[in-house]
């Protein structure tokens, strides 16, 4: 059972993410073989304030 947990810095639409599950899912298929009814997918989007690279914040 494949679980992906995305973060990201700021937001995206449905849109987005729908097309990013999908991509997740046929790659995960495509290379373990893993069928798309058991792979999970959470998406963290992250507002920059919250979000620092060393001492520098995103937002």
């Amino acid at each position: 059972m494949p679980f992906i947990n995305l973060k990201l810095v700021g937001k995206l639409t449905k849109k987005q993410k729908e097309r990013i599950a999908r991509e997740f899912s046929k790659t995960l298929l495509e290379v373990a073989g893993k069928k798309k009814e058991s792979t999970y997918l959470v998406i963290d989007e992250v507002k920059g304030n919250n979000w620092a690279q060393g001492d520098k914040f995103f937002g």
